[in-house]
């Protein structure tokens, strides 16, 4: 798996740097179906965007545990459309009885993670129906030990968008790799070590008012010695004729957990979205 992500960076990066010239008449077009896009579904559609999010997952524990976060999410373009800015405020509910009697629980809120991404799409090509994007996260030690982190981390990552892949129209491919490393830790925090990989399959219906997709994930965990997975399938849908409105969507996205050392057995997250 290691080397899968290494190859797929490599060759994202190659794309980028031996890109074509673009017919103005494609670019103009795919910018504009780009920009006209209100699902929130396009990774690089570069648009103003807030998210209210609430995932519930059943934790893969030696005793029973669960956990609810919720996310605050926005996210802005900026120097005339060529870069996006986002961030996420968690706020994170862990309850888990460590032994499965009742004598060690852990049942604890407050804010979780905190992170910020700058992102940029330095190649698109609608004549290939391909795009390269590459971006930096920053993952700040907010919170506490148990439902945030004490440590401040990078994770530069690249992905591909592949649009209408075999033919099929309204829908997108996106493969993407990060890598995550901390740069500075609180004195008996963790170092931070791992690759994430992930690839998920959009289709968006005609009349771009219904859409899913599937979502397959994975995390190998360098300084834990653990590798785990994830996936999602999320159905969602436009309202803005129910409230009168454009840009207003809501979505559910139910998940299981999957790998040699699992997380999650299973969850479900809702989420609601308006995008201008």
């Amino acid at each position: 798996m290691r080397v899968v992500c290494c190859i797929m960076l490599v060759y994202a990066l190659s794309l980028g740097a031996g890109s074509a010239e673009v017919f103005a008449e494609e670019a103009a077009g795919a910018k504009a179906a780009i920009k006209g896009d209100k699902t929130g579904t396009n990774p690089i559609s570069f648009t103003h965007d807030f998210r209210v999010y609430h995932e519930y997952s059943e934790l893969d524990t030696t005793g029973d545990g669960e956990q609810n976060v919720t996310t605050i999410e926005f996210r802005m373009p900026f120097a005339e459309g060529k870069w996006q800015f986002r961030t996420r405020l968690r706020v994170n509910n862990l309850e888990i009885d460590v032994d499965n009697d009742g004598n060690n629980e852990i049942d604890e809120t407050g804010i979780g993670v905190v992170d910020m991404r700058l992102l940029t799409v330095p190649y698109l090509d609608m004549s290939k129906k391909l795009g390269i994007a590459a971006g930096l996260e920053i993952f700040l030690p907010t919170g506490d030990d148990v439902t945030g982190s004490q440590t401040l981390s990078l994770g530069p990552q690249v992905f591909g968008v592949f649009f209408a892949p075999f033919n099929i129209p309204g829908s997108i491919i996106a493969p993407a790799v990060q890598y995550k490393f901390s740069i500075d830790e609180e004195a008996g925090a963790d170092d931070v070590r791992q690759i994430l990989f992930d690839v998920f399959f959009l289709k968006v219906s005609a009349t771009k008012q219904l859409w899913m997709l599937i979502n397959p994930q994975f995390v190998m965990d360098e300084e834990q010695d653990v590798d785990f997975g994830f996936v999602d399938a999320e159905f969602g849908m436009m309202v803005d004729k129910l409230i009168g409105t454009k840009g207003h969507s809501a979505y559910v996205r139910p998940s299981i957990g999957w790998g040699p050392d699992p997380v999650t057995e299973h969850g479900v997250e809702v989420g609601y979205k308006i995008i201008w």
